[in-house]
């Protein structure tokens, strides 16, 4: 019994794949020894060796892990534009809707059909202590309020404004806004956010998002205030051996749009690996006023 208590969820999973032969011998090398959890779900990423018993290895990761009830697996990357992940069912309740608590928040998603990444959280608690009483946020890519739910809960002074047009991700973000009780502070609107993004507004930009355009940073840098100028977050993805950063498209830009306008500072920050050798990173970048 004391063994039992001691043994962890994963060796439990070794140990049920080996005495019932769910898989060969050859590939129990293979098993992940980790997953992500979202609410309810947890998320495998399976080498396509195991590909051909995954229902069964979904079963068993299932029946070896309390704090879950349904299984899914990554078989691709996310869609851009509206953002889709590339999961598949597996095993469990086949209801993917779920709550997901994290630092004071709670958000309804649907964790089958909407990225929610844990690999963020650290992002997501940087944001919180970097925010200013009074501020004004525009999330361009708000999703279902990840990035930006968590500030509007953790500082009441502030506004924020999120923009989704993905309509079903917009569904549980308009849900989001009123479960965490941020109604007067956040407001939620579906569409392109190069054209519905307020002009002259922000004292910060929230730029969730890989594969930014340059009219979608023409369009965050109109969005700041034209006295005080503000904040870019912009996220992106590079190898090892890129040192690129958004400075110089966003000096061209200002060269080109908004002559009042300067960069003062730059800051890159690693936020996670997200395959061998890329790593998705967010440029600080701080747009100052020319006086």
């Amino acid at each position: 019994m004391t063994s039992e208590l001691k043994r962890t969820p994963f060796q439990t999973i070794k140990r049920t794949i080996r005495t019932q032969q769910v898989i060969p011998k050859d590939l129990w090398a293979f098993l992940p020894r980790g997953w992500k959890r979202i609410g309810t779900v947890g998320i495998l990423e399976l080498n396509s060796n195991l590909h051909p018993w995954k229902h069964q290895i979904g079963e068993v990761y299932l029946k070896s892990i309390p704090e879950i009830d349904t299984i899914i697996h990554k078989v691709g990357v996310t869609r851009k534009t509206i953002r889709e992940p590339s999961y598949e069912y597996l095993a469990g309740n086949p209801n993917t809707i779920t709550l997901h608590k994290e630092l004071g928040c709670k958000f309804w998603i649907d964790a089958l059909k909407i990225t929610f990444s844990n690999g963020n959280h650290a992002e997501r608690l940087r944001m919180i202590k970097e925010i200013r009483p009074c501020e004004t946020i525009l999330d361009m890519f708000a999703c279902v309020g990840n990035l930006s739910i968590p500030i509007a809960v953790n500082h009441s002074s502030v506004k924020v404004i999120g923009i989704e047009i993905n309509p079903y991700a917009f569904q549980f973000l308009k849900k989001n806004v009123q479960m965490n009780g941020i109604e007067e502070q956040y407001q939620p609107i579906k569409g392109d956010n190069r054209i519905v993004s307020p002009k002259n507004w922000a004292s910060r930009v929230l730029m969730g998002y890989f594969g930014i355009q340059r009219d979608q940073l023409c369009v965050a840098l109109a969005s700041l205030r034209s006295d005080k100028g503000g904040i870019l977050h912009v996220h992106g993805l590079a190898g090892n051996q890129e040192k690129t950063d958004f400075r110089d498209e966003i000096n061209q830009i200002i060269v080109n749009s908004f002559p009042n306008f300067q960069v003062t500072q730059v800051k890159k920050i690693t936020i996670k690996t997200v395959a061998a050798g890329v790593h998705h990173y967010v440029d600080d970048i701080t747009i100052s006023p020319i006086k």
